[in-house]
């Protein structure tokens, strides 16, 4: 699976556990992406022990293409700047990976 299926696969499945909890609000979105894109980072920072720009920006910017798409005029470059400075803010947390648990868990309870 290419970076952008398991982008959009990820974003797909959480969101729609959202949607369908009736809790899915631009909030959530933000957090939501924050979450996957924080996420992926992580597991390519496991794998080859760094993560260039070029790989910060590409996962990103599926992640703000997706959103765009999504919810057109809801999801505004705030909204984006949002779900960016929140993820490098997530990654940095040392119970990141549990966290991520965390978040699945309540939107699929």
């Amino acid at each position: 699976m290419d970076i952008k299926t398991l982008v959009h696969h990820n974003l797909d499945e959480l969101l729609y556990l959202a949607d369908k909890k009736g809790i899915l609000n631009t909030d959530l979105v933000v957090k939501t992406g924050a979450f996957v894109g924080a996420a992926v980072l992580r597991g390519r920072y496991a794998d080859k022990k760094e993560v260039t720009t070029e790989e910060i920006n590409g996962v990103f910017g599926i992640i703000g293409d997706f959103c765009k798409l999504s919810f057109g005029r809801s999801y505004t470059k705030v909204h984006f700047k949002k779900m960016t400075t929140l993820a490098l803010e997530l990654m940095q947390e040392p119970t990141f990976d549990a966290d991520v648990e965390v978040f699945i868990q309540e939107l699929q309870s």
